[in-house]
């Protein structure tokens, strides 16, 4: 998805306006990324003067304050994007890379669901995440998530996840499990960048995404058209040998326009150095 930088950038000017229609043509929802709360609120008006159907905000791992969210709603926005590693402090804060982040994130979202504001909850998959994403739903549940989407770790992403990118036929299986029983929780579960090869009967869960490395047995899957494949550097690393081709016949993906417009979509930064990925 498209990140652009726009700190200290005015967003009713001519740059602002050009930084807004350029990111346009990338998906009609915005995503508003840091942690200030009045400079994300400052871009709200413009998004919509620029013609985004949605304006959600991203916060970074210090959270907004309650006062902050009631500010967000007031401008109009749509509610909040918020990446959660795992379901207690020491798993969380470490991939974050601050202390005290899951402590602010969760009270973040228990002041969301008072305002109340809808929230969608990223988890990126980790090797050291994966076992324990059985206690995530419960999590997400307690704190009024209205989603969460998995999303498979690329090798090169410049964040620096793909030193901790797992196996994904280790990895895949926990999620589907997982994603399984937050649905039975009451939340709508996507998980993304995972082949669909490896999805099952979930592979409607797939959020859409850009195109990445097939494996040569792939050019005869019945899912090509609608895979995001896997990273390049971990086809590399790692070899073809978990992907199979899907079968003519199976299912394909159903619910990809409302799973992308819930999940996808351009980044915005507008406090510096508060983006988390997105």
């Amino acid at each position: 998805m498209t990140l652009a930088r726009a700190v200290g950038v005015d967003p009713s000017g001519p740059e602002g306006q050009g930084v807004l229609n350029m990111l346009r043509g990338a998906g009609g929802t915005l995503t508003l990324a840091g942690a200030d709360g009045e400079a994300i609120a400052a871009w709200i008006a413009a998004a919509r003067g620029a013609g985004f159907a949605r304006v959600v905000a991203a916060p970074g791992p210090a959270g907004l304050a309650a006062e902050d969210l009631a500010r967000l709603k007031t401008a109009g926005f749509d509610g909040l994007r918020v990446h959660l590693y795992a379901a207690e402090s020491a798993g969380h804060d470490y991939h974050a890379g601050s202390e005290g982040s899951f402590r602010a994130t969760t009270a973040m979202l228990r002041a969301a669901r008072t305002v109340p504001l809808p929230v969608t909850v990223t988890t990126p998959l980790t090797r050291s995440n994966t076992r324990v994403l059985a206690a995530m739903p419960l999590l997400l549940a307690d704190v009024g998530a209205r989603a969460w989407q998995i999303e498979v770790v690329a090798e090169g992403r410049p964040d620096g996840y793909g030193a901790v990118a797992p196996r994904l036929a280790v990895a895949v299986p926990y999620a589907l499990q997982a994603m399984v029983a937050a649905e039975r929780a009451g939340l709508m579960a996507a998980i993304a960048g995972a082949p669909l090869c490896l999805l099952g009967p979930l592979r409607e869960r797939a959020v859409p995404g850009p195109a990445r490395a097939f494996a040569d047995g792939c050019s005869d899957c019945a899912s090509r058209a609608n895979c995001a494949g896997v990273d390049p550097e971990y086809l590399r690393r790692f070899g073809p040998g978990e992907l199979a081709p899907v079968r003519g016949g199976e299912a394909e993906v159903g619910a990809a326009q409302r799973l992308q417009d819930m999940f996808s979509g351009p980044c915005l930064e507008v406090s510096e150095g508060a983006c988390w990925p997105i």
